[in-house]
């Protein structure tokens, strides 16, 4: 579905800083070649400039900076913002990881700002105190932090109608990935005729109802498998496929690989 090429961990923190409001701050063509940054708006405005583009923060707005990247900022002065900063490395699992992270927007306006100003205060805390295990924390809200940006960014973009509408449903297969639903009674579930039905859980999920059951049965039966517990007609078996030699044309046609690969891991 295009997680996989965002699949990453964090790696070393540079740093986490919190700036109070200064109308007197700016930054002029700033790049730091080790780390890649986060700035989180907590108050007033600021005006930034990057890779050709120009834009204005407020407060809620999140900011992100791939190493490398060259920004500039400057505060406004009648109503200078206060922000949190953060400094980190990525360690890729995925060979397109790095070129996807390159390709983010540098500006995102957050729906839920109330979340992000509550781990950013946490992650200064965190980084202030040193307390025991701090760095496993720190590393974790910045990969909440992460998850927010690339939903807002690339996979959150439905209109809440749509949103209310098909949230359910798609939670509803997820958690039943087994079972084969017929996109008629789930259109019924979400009182929608047929025809809008389709068109709007394509463009809330991106595949077809059919394209989308296959793909949380297949990844379920991968992971039956990386347990160990499994064979590859059981597997089949449990997320309901009663025809293995379907289900392994079908799961190398979706992962690239046959199933005894994940078996033997």
């Amino acid at each position: 579905m295009g997680d996989d090429h965002f699949d990453v961990m964090v790696g070393a923190l540079g740093f986490v800083v919190r700036r109070d409001p200064n109308r007197d701050w700016q930054i002029t063509n700033l790049v730091n070649n080790r780390y890649h940054i986060f700035a989180y708006a907590a108050s007033g405005q600021a005006d930034y400039g990057c890779d050709g583009e120009s834009f204005t923060v407020a407060k809620g707005h999140l900011l992100f900076f791939p190493k490398g990247c060259a920004h500039s900022g400057k505060s406004d002065p009648n109503m200078p913002w206060s922000f949190f900063s953060a400094a980190f490395d990525l360690q890729y699992l995925d060979p397109q990881a790095a070129a996807a992270i390159q390709s983010l927007p540098h500006h995102a306006v957050v729906r839920n700002a109330g979340e992000l100003s509550g781990l950013f205060s946490e992650l200064e805390r965190l980084w202030v105190m040193r307390e025991l295990g701090f760095l496993l924390r720190c590393r974790s809200i910045i990969l909440q932090v992460l998850h927010i940006f690339l939903r807002t960014c690339c996979g959150d973009a439905s209109p809440v109608s749509h949103t209310r509408r098909l949230a359910p449903i798609v939670a509803m297969l997820q958690g039943n990935p087994s079972q084969s639903f017929a996109i008629e009674d789930l259109a019924q579930m979400a009182d929608l005729s047929l025809s809008r039905f389709r068109v709007l859980f394509r463009e809330y999920t991106g595949h077809s109802v059919v394209q989308y059951q296959n793909w949380l049965r297949i990844n379920r039966a991968k992971d039956l498998l990386l347990s160990g517990e499994h064979s590859v007609t059981q597997a089949a078996k449990e997320v309901g496929f009663a025809d293995v030699f379907y289900f392994s044309r079908l799961f190398k046609k979706l992962t690239g690989y046959n199933p005894s690969y994940f078996r033997n891991q």
